[in-house]
């Protein structure tokens, strides 16, 4: 099985929820799943924000080494589940790999528990802003990612 968290860039949002959603699953017994980001600018080798660097840091993870990288078609053919952080990644994902089988949700759509719920919110980019607000972004992406290794162990 994999995993894809979609963002913008794959410098912020996707990248620190591959990197917490690794942990989590193999701290779950579900370390066979493969976990991996992308982000839809198509922005290639860039290192994740010193922000997001520094907030995983904080939570004992280690993002020095990820690159960004643009999601391409294979991406969308081998991906089982793809969590994007805002609709309009959802839309621009049916908009440029209409044919893609994985099924597709906003991150906070798994916010409230582990069955994901219509109506999610965004989770906003938080590039540009202090790394207060990488932190509550990354909050809200450990709860996220907690409920989905939830639904993971009892879906999948």
């Amino acid at each position: 099985m994999k995993v894809l968290f979609v963002c913008s860039g794959n410098i912020c949002r996707s990248a620190m929820a591959a990197e917490y959603a690794r942990r989590r699953l193999a701290s779950s017994g579900l370390s066979h799943i493969l976990v991996e980001s992308a982000g839809t600018l198509g922005i290639e080798g860039e290192r994740a924000t010193p922000e997001a660097i520094e907030v995983l840091l904080d939570a004992g993870l280690d993002l020095g080494r990820h690159r960004s990288r643009g999601i391409a078609t294979h991406d969308l053919r081998t991906a089982d589940l793809v969590l994007v952080m805002t609709i309009d990644h959802l839309s621009e994902l049916e908009r440029r790999f209409p044919s893609g089988t994985a099924k597709r949700f906003l991150l906070r759509a798994f916010e409230e528990g582990p069955a994901p719920r219509d109506g999610a919110l965004d989770l906003d980019d938080p590039i540009g802003e202090p790394i207060e607000t990488y932190r509550e972004v990354f909050a809200v992406i450990r709860t996220c990612v907690d409920q989905l290794v939830l639904h993971l162990k009892h879906a999948w």
